[in-house]
């Protein structure tokens, strides 16, 4: 009787174990804004995705608007061990000075995307029920961007999640991206990160400090699961380089691992839908 019971269990034990290993893997959770749009991944995992936007401004070579900060950000990945999302406009993959870093993006396991060739505007950032691009403006822009980023031997399949030009959009463009083919994704809102564009001495100056200020007290009060963290990849003029968030990118990353948090990319994304369709 005891021989039979032992058997009973070590079945029981082999049948839940099968049962574990037969478990589906679950597939991304995804919190949306109003407009359909990714801003926060799997919100009950502690885990970060890093993302880096860039253009570089034709009109003054570079000046204002640049992806200057794209080795700089690379090296930090690199030595933390980390891997990001980058989404640079296309007019950067036509600036010779970021071919091979672009290159290096996409050798070293980031992922890698885009923000619209020309950085267009979709609709007025005071009123997002006015529309500042035609579908056929957006459709070509598109074209010429995705033009560039087959030349890297990308895919659509690999590129095809996409941050919105300026994060900011109406429903018509959202519509029309998505009808592109494209899943959009947009930084976490609550965070001042994206203000690294303002200059010293004017009314909406928000300086690094600040900056890295908010973001902390942003994790104390919320957490940071599932947050999508915006980074610019960029140097502004009136910054130097101490006022530049990038520049403090290996201590944001040391202090959110010591919180025991992990960083993910759009890549995980791709691949956990792929194991949940399975």
């Amino acid at each position: 009787m005891k021989k039979l019971f032992q058997f009973s269990i070590l079945l029981l034990s082999a049948s839940a174990i099968i049962s574990c290993s037969q478990k589906k893997p679950a597939a991304p959770v995804f919190v949306t804004d109003e407009y359909g749009v990714v801003e926060k991944i799997n919100p009950q995992e502690k885990e970060v995705y890093l993302v880096f936007t860039g253009h570089y401004s034709q009109a003054d070579s570079g000046r204002f608007e640049n992806f200057d900060g794209v080795t700089p950000v690379l090296n930090t990945l690199e030595e933390r061990g980390v891997k990001g999302s980058f989404f640079p406009t296309g007019v950067c993959f036509d600036v010779e000075k970021y071919q091979e870093p672009v290159k290096r993006i996409i050798k070293n396991g980031h992922y890698l995307s885009s923000h619209s060739y020309a950085h267009l505007l979709l609709c007025s950032e005071e009123d997002r029920n006015i529309s500042l691009v035609s579908e056929d403006s957006l459709r070509a822009d598109f074209a010429i961007m995705e033009n560039r980023l087959e030349g890297y031997g990308l895919t659509k399949e690999q590129y095809c999640w996409l941050i919105p030009p300026y994060e900011t959009y109406d429903q018509k463009a959202v519509d029309v991206m998505k009808d592109m083919g494209y899943r959009l994704v947009n930084p976490t809102s609550g965070f001042i990160t994206g203000m690294d564009w303002t200059s010293p001495g004017a009314s909406n100056y928000y300086s690094t400090e600040m900056i890295l200020k908010q973001l902390w007290e942003y994790e104390q009060k919320n957490t940071f699961n599932g947050v999508i963290l915006l980074i610019h990849a960029m140097n502004y003029p009136d910054r130097t380089d101490a006022d530049r968030p990038y520049t403090y990118l290996g201590e944001i990353i040391d202090k959110l691992k010591e919180k025991g948090y992990t960083f993910k990319t759009m890549f995980d994304v791709i691949e956990a839908e792929k194991a949940a369709a399975k």
